[in-house]
């Protein structure tokens, strides 16, 4: 029986490897469960293979990478990842996808901080930094033991927050006329070595506080840790490109995988689709392959319904260090995000209205969310009331306010539909495959005549910037006969429905034809150089 996918809850860790372990002895033929490493704390990195394994290796094949959950307080991208690695196992018999196409879906990238997010309803961008805590910053913590982690709000003068009139369980910016009292704020937790004095920095929420001057503790963000553009003073971009362990084993597996030639990921914001460039200008992608992205992205708006999403704009520079970028740049292939949404997507907020927000606009949303969760029923945690707390350092405090991981993700109870949509473009996307395939073997006098040829919808460099690159080897014919190998011929790539003739002079037995196509794949073929092969 196949796994079924859950919509009641998020994935944890656990029932993301029962998962993985029950598609795998479902389909022993089309997938293999593995890991791409450890986790900083010795978690295994789910990796998921599929393709038919009865008809080749996927070493062999063009491969398509599939990640999610590289941020922490998204654990609903699981699902993105998790479903179509059912419905890809469970469709194979309708199409040969799996037999011409090697997937690789890693469900969670960071598993650590992603349990702890689930946990507690807390936000993490990509992990704790508990280890190396620094003086006065607030690390997230329970401490008034109902297993959450929420926020602080406590009465201060110089507060710069105030009770919103419409709404009183909200907090909304004070302004020059408003009236007390004024509150600060701070994530559930103790203040390390805190000196007493007014200045306390925040940790754990790190890329989600507004005043970056406020920011304590150790920045991680694993979308700004990339080597493309990497930005030491921008928030959240670790100690140098790829510091993080478990990004690192990633970046290890894609720059160790020539054949790939597209990279999807998925995350938790705004619905949308996000294509390439994340930080400078589209002015920096070949005219040709800004082209093509621009083309692929829009299949993924007619296939999910949503916008896209840019992340450079005349108000942003957008982000260095963005998986976006190095996967373009420096991988040479194609690479999109699919953001499957938050809950105030299931309250009714566009996506083009969040992109028109204006000052004010957070406050008018999140009162509407709030009602729009009270009309529900509250069936599900999103908001919990403010109580009051003493805390061991603060004194008199109240805690409460928005379930974070829950603000975060989408509705999991209402996910099916956008995970088709999801599924749907992927496929579209898969189809395009570069594909390398032998045309003819035709005996030539005292030699073999091989006309080789890519029938898929992308050159095997993939991209034109994939042709810059090393790491996308040009095609490449060799021929062993009676086990002796005669000199490769390169044939630089080959571009959509181009085709190239090679000639081997070569006498004996039995041969083996050996194709080395790049992204297009590798192709084996056993011939006869003394007959004629058709």
């Amino acid at each position: 029986m196949d796994p079924l996918i859950q919509y009641d809850h998020f994935y944890t860790n656990a029932e993301i490897d029962a998962f993985a372990n029950e598609l795998a002895e479902r389909y022993p033929d089309l997938c293999r469960f593995g890991s791409l490493g450890t986790s900083r704390d010795g978690q295994a990195i789910p990796l998921l293979t599929l393709t038919d394994f009865t008809t080749g290796v996927p070493e062999d094949r063009p491969g398509f990478v599939i990640h999610a959950g590289i941020h922490a307080h998204e654990p609903a991208s699981a699902h993105g990842a998790l479903y179509t690695a059912l419905q890809l196992a469970e469709n194979h018999p309708k199409d040969d996808l799996l037999a011409r196409v090697a997937f690789y879906i890693t469900p969670r990238l960071c598993p650590d901080a992603s349990e702890f997010c689930i946990a507690t309803s807390t936000r993490v961008r990509s992990r704790t930094d508990f280890e190396n805590r620094e003086p006065n910053v607030v690390y997230p913590e329970d401490i008034d033991g109902n297993g959450l982690i929420l926020t602080i709000r406590q009465e201060h003068p110089d507060g710069t927050l105030v009770l919103d009139k419409e709404e009183p369980r909200l907090l909304v910016q004070r302004r020059a006329d408003s009236s007390g009292p004024f509150y600060r704020t701070f994530p559930e937790g103790l203040i390390f070595d805190w000196d007493g004095g007014d200045r306390i920095l925040q940790g754990g929420l790190q890329s989600f506080i507004p005043d970056p001057a406020l920011a304590g503790g150790g920045n991680y963000d694993w979308n700004r840790n990339w080597s493309y553009n990497w930005k030491p003073e921008q928030t959240g971009a670790g100690e140098y490109p790829f510091s993080e362990p478990e990004l690192k084993q990633f970046a290890n597996f894609l720059f160790g995988h020539s054949r790939i030639f597209a990279v999807l990921g998925y995350h938790c914001g705004h619905e949308s689709v996000i294509r390439p460039p994340a930080s400078g200008s589209r002015s920096d992608l070949y005219p040709e392959d800004d082209r093509l992205i621009e083309e692929l992205a829009q299949v993924g708006v007619a296939c999910t319904h949503t916008p896209i999403l840019p992340i450079v704009t005349d108000d942003s520079p957008g982000k260095g260090g963005h998986s976006l970028d190095t996967i373009y740049h420096h991988l040479g292939v194609v690479g999109l995000e699919l953001e499957l949404g938050t809950v105030t997507n299931d309250a009714g907020l566009t996506t083009e209205e969040f992109l028109e927000w204006k000052d004010g606009d957070a406050d008018r949303w999140n009162r509407r969310l709030l009602a729009w969760w009270d009309e529900r029923g509250q069936p599900e945690p999103l908001f919990e009331p403010w109580h009051p707390f003493d805390h061991p350092q603060l004194g008199r405090v109240e805690i409460g306010g928005w379930h974070y991981t829950a603000w975060d993700n989408p509705l999991v109870s209402a996910l099916e539909p956008t995970l088709e949509g999801c599924h749907h473009f992927t496929l579209e996307l898969a189809e395009r495959h570069p594909h390398v395939r032998v045309e003819r073997i035709e005996r030539n006098g005292n030699g073999l005549s091989v006309s080789i040829a890519n029938r898929g919808q992308l050159p095997t460099n993939v991209t034109r910037r994939g042709s810059d690159l090393h790491r996308i080897r040009p095609v490449e014919v060799r021929l062993s006969v009676e086990g002796k190998s005669l000199p490769g011929q390169r044939i630089d790539h080959l571009s959509t429905g181009s085709e190239a003739v090679v000639e081997f002079s070569c006498e004996g037995g039995p041969a083996e034809l050996i194709v080395d196509g790049g992204a297009g794949g590798r192709v084996r073929q056993q011939v006869d150089p003394l007959d004629k092969a058709g």
